[in-house]
């Protein structure tokens, strides 16, 4: 029996985290301008400038940067968390659609666990 033919993947199934959120801020010609350390400095500052608005305007924690990610790309990324939204679903939606309308804010989406799951199949 071929090999491939032992097990079928079956579609990720995928399950939105409550209070969760990857947002990604639009690129900064300005920090793209510089290379090397310079780049990393300009980025470093980027970063603590969007995390501050973040923690002000929406009263999110940062949990974590892309630093690498936004040293490429010069847009900020971030993995932020709501402890109210955790608890409230009309809170996560009123969070989620607010910083979509940002217009400093490119993209949010809530954080989600995607499982692959593999079933064996049957020899025919």
């Amino acid at each position: 029996f071929p090999l491939q033919a032992a097990e079928k993947a079956k579609p990720a199934e995928s399950r939105v985290i409550q209070g969760e959120f990857l947002v990604l801020f639009p690129e900064r010609q300005a920090v793209l301008v510089f290379e090397g350390k310079e780049r990393a400095a300009a980025t470093a500052v980027m970063l603590d400038m969007q995390a501050e608005y973040l923690k002000v305007r929406y009263g999110v924690s940062v949990e974590n940067t892309f630093s690498a990610i936004s040293e490429t790309t010069g847009k900020g990324m971030f993995f932020v968390t709501c402890e109210k939204a955790k608890e409230s679903v009309e809170i996560q939606e009123k969070l989620l659609g607010d910083m979509r309308a940002d217009p400093f804010i490119e993209a949010v989406s809530p954080n989600e666990v995607r499982k692959m799951i593999s079933v064996p199949v049957k020899p025919q």
